[in-house]
């Protein structure tokens, strides 16, 4: 299969019915239809919008007006019959076939990880204590597998080392991005693992990629603060560049209600004071940011918790709601389209208003991260709304850059 990804195609601006669409397919989901099946991978993955090159995720509904037609690597989006865009799912880049230590795949892997385009994620615990003990997140199910219950941690260290050499693999292979060093809430007692098992993913790291292309990385630990926020120019000696701790949802009340693990782990404010403390260790904007799940709190609580933080360099990457399996809000629908674009807007208007007081204005930053210009995410609406109001002031081109900096 071919590595270029839709390079013979007439680019073109993004509209704001690109927008409205994708925001669309998030809210309402989508049916898909295979009438034949892609070459390879899942017909359930994100697809890349023909002309604009927004991606987005299709959220599979059987209820939906909404329709994915898929015809190998094609796709044809419609509204009960009006074809409303062409599309192509986005390209699996070749390293996906290399094989790992181990015999398997780095494809595989990559699955199992639920990594993305722009983010690989390296898994340190596969439980979620606060899952376990009914005090999880409302929205998340993410580490409730049946299948990691009970897991020897010979077993568990052997898959993050895995997880490890999937993204030496990618690296070396050009891809550029977050790793995002993360997983399942640990434990009270043993949350001081947390530094012992950055080393341990650090010194893999450090031993298998020069020092060159780990420069070039944005590496993210996605994990509980430590309780001395001094730790994190530890982390930032082992060669971490950004600490990303999400508070999920803004308004306190909300948190507590929705988060209530997390919350009886630490108070908001304390996360708030972790970002903060990140921003001094890594720098203003990719260096201390957090995703939100947007869709459960208030519109306006999200908006001006969102410009707060960013206030104090801290980037808001803003999700849209996707409950998942075993989690409480299972089968929970999120906002409608209008909702999620008004939402985009405003948060959109905010970030041009703070745009050059982070560390590298968020208008122009190329660096691999989440504060990517020209980054779409399948499931983010922000930073698309921003591209699309960049190129009709005629500072982008039409179309987006690669994702992954493969070319």
């Amino acid at each position: 299969m071919k590595e270029e990804d839709n390079t013979s195609r007439e680019k073109r601006n993004i509209t704001k019915d690109d927008i409205f669409l994708k925001a669309r397919i998030l809210s309402e989901g989508i049916r898909v239809k295979v009438k034949k099946q892609p070459e390879t991978g899942s017909p359930y993955r994100p697809i890349v919008l023909e002309g604009c090159d927004l991606v987005v995720m299709p959220l599979p509904n059987q209820y939906s007006r909404l329709e994915a037609i898929v015809n190998g690597e094609d796709v044809v989006i419609s509204d009960m019959g009006k074809v409303l865009s062409p599309g192509k799912f986005e390209v699996r880049r070749s390293w996906h076939d290399e094989k790992m230590s181990d015999g398997m795949s780095a494809g595989t892997i990559y699955s199992y990880s639920a990594s993305s385009t722009s983010i690989i994620n390296i898994i340190m615990n596969f439980r979620c204590y606060n899952y376990d003990s009914g005090q999880g997140c409302k929205y998340c199910g993410l580490f409730a597998s049946p299948r990691t219950k009970g897991l020897p941690i010979n077993v568990t260290q052997k898959m993050t080392r895995s997880h490890v050499e999937l993204a030496v693999i990618a690296a070396k292979n050009g891809w550029r991005g977050t790793l995002s060093i993360t997983g399942g809430a640990y434990p009270p007692s043993q949350r001081s693992r947390t530094i012992h098992d950055l080393e341990s993913v650090m010194d893999q790291l450090t031993k298998s990629l020069d020092d060159d292309i780990l420069s070039e990385l944005h590496v993210a630990p996605n994990v509980y603060p430590p309780k001395d926020l001094e730790e994190l120019y530890k982390w930032k000696e082992m060669g971490i560049n950004a600490a990303e701790f999400d508070l999920e949802v803004m308004d306190p009340a909300y948190f507590k209600a929705i988060c209530p693990g997390k919350s009886k782990a630490w108070p908001q404010e304390y996360w708030k004071e972790a970002q903060e403390v990140a921003v001094e260790v890594f720098g203003r904007g990719r260096g201390s940011f957090q995703s939100m799940v947007t869709g459960i709190e208030p519109m306006d609580s999200l908006v001006e918790g969102i410009e707060e933080r960013i206030s104090k360099g801290v980037y808001s990457a803003p999700l849209i709601m996707v409950p998942t399996t075993g989690s409480p809000y299972e089968q929970f629908r999120p906002p409608n389209a209008n909702w999620y674009v008004e939402a985009a807007e405003k948060i959109s208007d905010i970030y041009f208003k703070y745009a050059d007081t982070l560390d590298v204005n968020l208008l122009t930053d190329n660096r691999p991260g989440f504060t990517r210009v020209g980054l779409s995410y399948p499931n983010i609406l922000v930073r698309d709304e921003m591209m699309r109001r960049l190129q009709e002031q005629g500072r982008y081109p039409p179309g987006l850059p690669s994702q992954d900096f493969i070319a």
